[in-house]
């Protein structure tokens, strides 16, 4: 069962048309006599009115290693609960990309006094 988080249909939110996201918690895994289990993640947590943005592609040159970086920029609706070690899976991609740094409360819009919500930040690197 997924739970779904966000702005309903019918709002007047900042992202109205956006796209709705995949959310997958951290869950660190047990230690067990010692030795620490491999972590998880649970979910997924449906993120209804995201807006996605595309961030830089870096690639990479060295000796015996071909391949590239991606970033992306999501502005997720306020009270998300997001972490640094989350994950995202955005629409039309298969994999999930790791939230990278810390997400970002935008506070409140200082001319509405609403909610303004949360940027995170995303990447992978392939190769």
């Amino acid at each position: 069962m997924s739970v779904v988080l966000g702005f309903p249909s019918y709002s007047s939110a900042r992202h109205r048309h956006g796209v709705t996201v995949e959310l997958w918690r951290h869950v660190p895994g047990a230690v067990v006599d010692g030795y620490a289990e491999a972590d998880e993640w649970s979910g997924p947590v449906l993120v209804r009115g995201c807006a996605v943005a595309p961030g830089a592609v870096a690639e990479v040159f060295e000796p015996n290693r071909d391949g590239a970086g991606v970033e992306f920029t999501v502005y997720m609706p306020p009270d998300v609960p997001v972490s640094v070690r989350d994950r995202v899976v955005l629409p039309g991609h298969a994999e999930p990309l790791e939230v990278s740094g810390q997400p970002q409360d935008w506070g409140r819009n200082p001319f509405t006094g609403r909610p303004s919500g949360v940027v995170v930040q995303l990447g992978r690197f392939d190769g």
